[in-house]
């Protein structure tokens, strides 16, 4: 029997999230989660994320957080009658935007109803207060909603238990490539029901500008947040750059993502330092950044590859990719369905920021049916044994693919750079010539 409210229990849901949340573990090489005593106990609050990977935003989200939650989505999702009742099966609201159109605006009236409902009933809302996913180190502009939502279930109840926004910042490694790694970061909440009480304010619409400049200084603060300009770009290439110089490699050899995040800001800000107080001549430098990227890019090489190195590490790669070559061989037959299906979606898609959630989908989907099979056929031609070696063995296979995949595309570069000498002195110079500015 469904669920009458959104924020109900309901069976199907209870099993089918063991399963989503599985499948997210394993579309990462790495999920960190932080922050988590930020959380508030005293009330009921939203969580307000940067969105920059698009679906897999809500799915790292779903399993950062154990305990239910409500979220938001565009409401031009919901036109299709079927699509709007699977919406409404995983606990995800319409949340219309003003380019939708007035009409269609006046129709938050009742999500937001039902968000001050869900809120009352102690269940996590969570929202994308920039509107719209962008892959980018930075953050656009907060939209009212979450405010508006907030400040009503404050108006309802605020003077029984207060109301909070808790801030999120998620740190994708990569936004493109699959099986990459994810930060989530809850910060310090924002008492919304205090806040109010410190405002000399006379309606909603003057409540809400503090709020929104309170919640992008504390959204900006967990993430690699660089300055939303021009030369937003270069800027985080040239982070790239020195981070690779100076060793850092976030979830690499023991090293938390967190702290690969914190090394990053570090830089970030003696950047926006440096552009600051010598505009011109990091405006010179960030043009030379842009060119060597544009190089780097087509002699397809990684950024890591201009990283520190440890002697006999290049032989140690190849060491270990022929030490996993025969499990990718069989992962690469086992797996083909999945993989194969993959490349074509991904070849489709034309927004790039949809790849991961392409290879999650496909790890949910055909990834639990090409399970059944396989464990129907192995029981059934082999002997217990040999058959349960054989299913425990094709588990991880989707998984081991890309990375085996992306191992070696990290050491075919290193390759190619030890044959670029001039690509090699280009970026020392550029790093040096940043270091002689500190």
């Amino acid at each position: 029997m469904g669920k009458d409210k959104i924020y109900e229990k309901d069976l199907g849901y209870s099993l089918l999230r063991p399963i989503v949340d599985w499948c997210t573990k394993y579309s990462y090489r790495k999920v960190e989660v932080r922050g988590e005593e930020n959380l508030p106990v005293d009330g009921p609050f939203i969580l307000a994320v940067n969105h920059c990977n698009t679906l897999m935003d809500a799915i790292v989200m779903l399993r950062a957080y154990k305990g239910t939650t409500v979220f938001g989505a565009r409401a031009d999702m919901f036109n299709n009658k079927l699509i709007a009742k699977i919406m409404f099966f995983l606990r995800i609201l319409p949340m219309v935007r003003q380019r939708d159109g007035l009409r269609n605006v006046l129709k938050n009236v009742e999500t937001q109803d039902t968000i001050v409902e869900t809120l009352e009933h102690d269940i996590r809302f969570c929202i994308f207060p920039e509107g719209r996913h962008r892959a980018e180190k930075s953050l656009l502009p907060l939209g009212k909603g979450v405010f508006r939502a907030a400040l009503a279930a404050n108006a309802k109840f605020g003077d029984k238990k207060p109301v909070y926004i808790v801030p999120v910042g998620i740190e994708y490694g990569d936004y493109f490539r699959y099986r990459s790694t994810a930060l989530v970061t809850f910060g310090e909440p924002i008492n919304v029901t205090e806040f109010v009480k410190g405002l000399d304010v006379e309606n909603e619409v003057q409540m809400i500008e503090p709020l929104r400049k309170e919640l992008t200084f504390r959204m900006s603060g967990l993430i690699s947040y660089v300055k939303d300009d021009d030369m937003l770009y270069d800027k985080w290439a040239l982070v790239k750059m020195l981070a690779a110089s100076r060793g850092i490699r976030p979830g690499n050899f023991g090293q938390s993502l967190r702290s690969g995040m914190l090394a990053d800001r570090a830089i970030i800000a003696e950047v926006e330092k440096a552009c600051e107080e010598r505009p011109e001549e990091m405006e010179r430098l960030l043009e030379d950044v842009r060119k060597f990227e544009k190089k780097r890019r087509e002699k397809k090489i990684s950024i890591y590859s201009f990283g520190k190195k440890k002697k006999g590490q290049l032989v140690l790669k190849g060491l270990a990719a022929l030490l996993g070559l025969p499990y990718w061989i069989f992962s690469t037959v086992v797996s083909s369905p999945m993989w194969l299906t993959y490349m074509l979606l991904k070849s489709r898609t034309r927004d790039r920021a949809f790849h991961n959630t392409v290879g999650f989908g496909i790890k949910l989907a055909l990834g639990t049916i090409l399970f059944i099979i396989y464990t129907a056929l192995a029981f059934c031609m082999l002997e217990w044994p040999y058959a349960l070696a054989l299913v425990l063995m094709a588990i991880p296979s989707y998984s081991f693919f890309f990375d085996y995949c992306e191992g070696m595309r990290r050491f075919i570069s290193d390759i190619r750079l030890s044959g670029k000498k001039k690509l090699r002195k280009k970026f020392k110079e550029l790093t040096e010539k940043f270091e002689a500015f500190r």
